[in-house]
């Protein structure tokens, strides 16, 4: 919606046929995709712009190299996926993160692990109170874009937001990324307290006490107070606790 050209880069060959024929994902039924946005499996042309084994030399045309890389799967597939993209990241090529989680065995955040698999590229991360089920629908958002250079943060400002989709910077990178794993732990609580037929009353004090261990742990790593008390901590947090969208919940 923002004019800028997408190409979409899915885990396997059948999955991105299917996508760009049926144009809708089946986790988010409401959303169609554009036709404008292109489908592919090939890592190299979603992060170069030009098909693997495509060649280079006098005479031949290079595709248009992304300046942006969103890396949009399960935590869990994030270090492999940038490991898999290292031979075709540009030097000073901006990869942002969406995934949140942790690292089981390292303990590391998403973008230390993105880092050390793409040392050669500028790494932020986007995240925030943001079910895709809305987005895609237009339904009002914000969300926070974080990095440790201003102008890597307001590269992708400025380049998500939209009427229907705010973005706030904060070079807290830590703090983003320990709330938005972090409150995964709390909505897990939250969702067997519903279960249990429990009421607000205990919700309440889940997500608030919830918040203050969260914010303990996160300033005593290194992040700032006032990013677990913005869009990145209590906002992603309250989301995550109560919409029926959050599968941490369900």
């Amino acid at each position: 919606r923002n004019g800028h050209q997408v190409t979409l880069r899915s885990s396997t060959k059948e999955k991105a046929e299917r996508l760009a024929g049926e144009r809708r994902i089946s986790s988010l039924p409401e959303v169609e995709l554009p036709e404008a946005i292109e489908v592919t499996h090939d890592l190299c042309l979603a992060c170069t712009g030009r098909p693997e084994g495509a060649g280079t030399g006098q005479g031949e045309t290079d595709g248009v190299t992304p300046e942006l890389l969103v890396l949009a799967a399960s935590s869990v597939h994030i270090r492999p996926l940038a490991r898999a993209m290292a031979p075709w990241v540009a030097q000073g090529q901006l990869v942002v993160n969406v995934a949140k989680g942790i690292e089981e065995n390292s303990l590391k955040t998403l973008s230390q692990q993105i880092e050390e698999e793409l040392p050669q590229a500028r790494v932020a991360v986007l995240s925030g109170p943001s079910h895709a089920e809305e987005v895609g629908r237009g339904i009002p958002t914000t969300c926070v874009a974080g990095a440790r250079s201003r102008q890597t943060a307001e590269t992708v400002q400025n380049l998500f937001m939209c009427d229907s989709f705010r973005v706030y910077t904060n070079p807290d990178v830590l703090g983003i990324e320990i709330g938005g794993a972090l409150k995964n732990v709390i909505a897990l609580a939250a969702g067997i307290a519903d279960g249990l037929g429990y009421g607000d009353n205990t919700k309440a004090a889940l997500i608030t006490r919830g918040m203050a261990e969260i914010t303990r742990l996160a300033t005593a790593m290194g992040a700032r107070t006032e990013t677990l008390y913005g869009l990145a901590g209590i906002g992603d947090l309250v989301v995550t606790c109560a919409s029926m969208h959050s599968r941490n919940r369900r």
